[in-house]
């Protein structure tokens, strides 16, 4: 079996897979001033709640947009485990080729994306995953990881707003009643989610337009299931799609041993 850890800016994701199937699926919060002793504890408790022992597990991938947990979690993996787990970058092979300007300069959630698009959904795709950010995704009729676009996650926009406002509450977002809304925490509910939806559906058609063709779309992270009833167009939904990427990575760099 093969662990597979995705290292978000507001949350870690564990799957533990048996093959193609999930055995074991866990998330809790990233933080970067969190103690290794703190990734042992969750590590553990995935594997006792569903009943896994270390030696079930053979190998283990991280990919991570937070550096200051990478060496937390692996040195955690090779205490519990045993083994050294593959560390995500740049350079790890992934199975298709990415057309970054700078390559070193994309997240490894996107590309770990961007491989289990391309897994489920074939080429071309959008992958849309919203989380602390939301990106789109796009890889090209080629296979190719054509790059994309990033902005405000629904989290993200409704602190900025308390944050850079004199008079704008916190919010937590969700679908409004309407669209016009009766009062500011309406109003805000409204422009907060479907600005969000605006911006997926805009951006989408925006990438088709550039390409010169339409693409299959899923969607991920944890904000992707409150606005996917809303978007235009009709997006795959996947919560684990990220981790399903860094597992076919993983196989990936097997395979070149």
């Amino acid at each position: 079996m093969i662990l597979a850890i995705n290292i978000g800016n507001t949350n870690t994701s564990a799957a533990v897979f048996d093959g193609e199937i999930i055995r074991a699926c866990r998330r809790f919060a990233s933080d970067g001033n969190k103690a290794e002793d703190d990734c042992e504890f969750a590590l553990q408790g995935l594997m006792d709640l569903n009943g896994l022992a270390a030696q079930d597990i053979n190998g283990a991938i991280i990919g991570s947009v937070v550096p200051p947990l990478n060496e937390k979690w692996k040195s955690c993996i090779q205490k519990i485990l045993g083994i050294f787990p593959l560390v995500m970058s740049h350079q790890t092979p992934i199975g298709m080729e990415n057309r970054y300007i700078n390559p070193a300069e994309v997240g490894m959630d996107r590309l770990a994306n961007a491989v289990g698009g391309k897994l489920i959904i074939g080429a071309p795709v959008i992958i849309l995953d919203v989380g602390t950010a939301a990106t789109l995704d796009l890889v090209d009729k080629e296979g190719a990881y054509a790059g994309g676009c990033i902005f405000a996650g629904l989290e993200t926009t409704a602190e900025a707003l308390a944050l850079k406002t004199a008079r704008l509450p916190r919010i937590a977002p969700r679908k409004p009643a309407a669209a016009a809304g009766r009062s500011t925490v309406a109003s805000l509910e409204s422009g907060i989610f479907y600005g969000m939806v605006g911006a997926v559906d805009s951006l989408t058609e925006r990438l088709w337009s550039e390409i010169g063709y339409e693409t299959g779309l899923i969607a991920t992270g944890g904000g992707a299931s409150a606005i996917l009833g809303c978007l235009k167009h009709s997006w795959q939904h996947d919560p684990n799609l990220t981790l399903r990427g860094l597992k076919t990575i993983w196989d990936l760099n097997q395979k070149k041993i």
